[in-house]
């Protein structure tokens, strides 16, 4: 049996039972289950419109009573018995600027794989799917012409913000796996629609794709096993790159992965960086919630993988949210105040809060936000170089809860927990960071560049990046943000035969260093907790 849900405007039918989180992710007003739809984390909070149904157990626990009397609900707690009406609170979006991260950095090299129609236009589709957010391309591949960007929400979130709790739920059973693969290929299909509608195209048309992601997401998008990748040593099924049949794409080049966390989307960004040519020692980071780091040095590629987790995309952040309208994207002390900068689209706000009369109102933090706010507590004397909250400094008046958190905005702080949620998240990449250092036998010294991809490290501040010890310390002039590399790297694939030889090599030839097992890891992991130590006002 069916019942009807109502969500932002929109009237939809789904089977009766199923969970309200994962109806509304089907259809469009998204909702994030960064706990894995646990009800742990708050962040799947819809209203109820109309008469509520019982509050669940996780609800009694998170919720206050007086949320509760309003109707308010934990989503991935909800199952739809009877037809129902929700507001999303808040209702997630995805910063609309990262669809143009992915921009080629000049003229590509036009030699596709794929045969071409004989009439008519033959078009590509690069494809990269994130653990967070999936990007499209459409190419025209007799010229190279980008014809349109999209990018969306990966709907796979409602089973956890981090991999290994999809890949918990994957190898739970043939059913589950296949609803992760199911939820992200109709994904990419609804994207490519959105693509060829801008482009005015039609579905005949695109004759190929190239698909890149990590490691995990791509295994789920093919439909390959993944019980492996669940479990030390985390082998991939398949590390070559192939062309695949899918239902509903069209011939799909799937990028090859070098292991089980450094997957297609490290390959293509280190093809698109150029990393298999020149002479310059450089440093390729991917921050996210599954970080990769590269470093070439002396004609070698060295790869690991750094499991920030979700703190960088808001996850394990009491007020954390993605990069959209509302989220405090940029924080800095002007040697007296806090100011925050609040990424537009949301409602105003006439209240102060270190951002001005007028300005956006701030409904949580994202990553940038809560880097440069790190670095903002540091350089103000609010927080020392354990990571704990002080009472120093001439923004003292900030701090509410007794000292455990700090005030950014109406509405919005940062906890203490917080702070220890982004160590751990830094730690992990500076660690990755360093351990490749150590294996090449050079210093920070020594890097030629330092290149920043994916959304995340186009936004950072590099000085920020810098100040809290996420990267090591080299001159903020020497670091430089490419956007969504992956993609660009997946449009070369697609473009060009010798592109895919070109990716190919490089995979086979980068030296995995497995992080967990090095002999300096745990020694260098807990360094890279601590944040740098600065003199206050510096």
């Amino acid at each position: 049996m069916n019942v009807q849900v109502k969500a932002a405007g929109r009237t939809f039918s789904v089977p009766s039972g199923m969970p309200l989180a994962r109806a509304l992710n089907q259809h469009e007003p998204f909702v994030e289950t960064p706990c894995g739809a646990r009800g742990q984390c708050r962040k799947c909070l819809v209203r109820v419109l109309g008469e509520a149904p019982e509050p669940t157990p996780a609800d009694l626990e998170q919720l206050t009573p007086a949320e509760l009397a309003q109707g308010f609900r934990l989503s991935c707690q909800l199952r739809v018995d009877r037809d129902l009406e929700v507001a999303v609170v808040p209702a997630v979006t995805l910063d609309p600027r990262k669809a143009r991260l992915g921009a080629l950095a000049g003229p590509a090299e036009v030699d596709p794989w794929a045969p071409l129609n004989p009439t008519g236009r033959s078009l590509g589709f690069a494809l990269d799917v994130g653990t967070t957010g999936i990007a499209g391309a459409l190419l025209d591949l007799r010229t190279g012409e980008e014809l349109a960007v999209h990018a969306s929400l990966n709907p796979q979130a409602v089973y956890g913000a981090d991999l290994m709790t999809r890949l918990s739920h994957a190898i739970q059973g043939e059913e589950q796996k296949g609803e992760l693969t199911r939820l992200v290929r109709d994904a990419a299909q609804a994207l490519l629609g959105r693509l060829l509608g801008k482009a005015g195209a039609r579905p005949e048309e695109v004759t190929a794709a190239s698909l890149v992601g990590n490691t995990a997401m791509h295994h789920l998008f093919l439909g390959l096993p993944v019980e492996q990748l669940a479990v030390a040593p985390y082998t991939p099924a398949v590390t070559e790159g192939r062309v695949f049949e899918v239902p509903g794409f069209p011939a799909l080049y799937a990028l090859p992965v070098i292991a089980g966390f450094v997957g297609a989307d490290t390959v293509a960004a280190a093809l698109a960086a150029g990393l298999d040519a020149g002479e310059e020692t450089v440093l390729l980071v991917d921050v996210g919630t599954n970080g990769e780091v590269l470093l070439r040095h002396a004609g070698r590629l060295y790869a690991c993988s750094a499991p920030a987790g979700p703190a960088f995309e808001g996850g394990e952040i009491s007020q954390g949210m993605r990069a959209g309208p509302g989220a405090i994207e940029a924080v800095r002390f002007d040697g007296r105040d806090l100011v925050v900068t609040v990424i537009p689209g949301g409602p105003r706000s006439t209240a102060g809060g270190g951002g001005g009369s007028g300005t956006e109102a701030a409904r949580g933090i994202c990553g940038s936000g809560l880097l440069d706010a790190a670095a903002a507590l540091l350089e103000a004397g609010l927080m020392d170089e354990t990571g704990r909250l002080t009472h120093a400094g001439p923004a003292a008046h900030r701090l509410a809860e007794g000292g455990r958190a700090v005030a950014l905005a109406p509405g919005v702080q940062l906890t203490q927990k917080d702070l220890r949620s982004l160590q751990l998240a830094k730690g992990a990449i500076r660690s990755g960071i360093e351990v490749l250092l150590r294996v090449a036998g050079i210093g920070p010294a020594r890097l030629d560049k330092v290149l920043l991809a994916g959304a995340f490290g186009n936004y950072l501040r590099r000085e920020s990046a810098v100040a809290t010890g996420l990267l090591p310390p080299v001159d903020p002039g020497r670091i430089q943000p490419i956007g969504n590399a992956a993609i660009a790297g997946a449009k070369l694939a697609l473009l060009s035969r010798s592109a895919r030889d070109r990716a190919e090599a490089l995979a086979r030839g980068a030296r995995f260093v497995e992080l967990a097992t090095h002999p300096d890891f745990e020694e260098v992991f807990m360094e890279a907790l601590n944040f740098p130590r600065v003199r206050p006002g510096a």
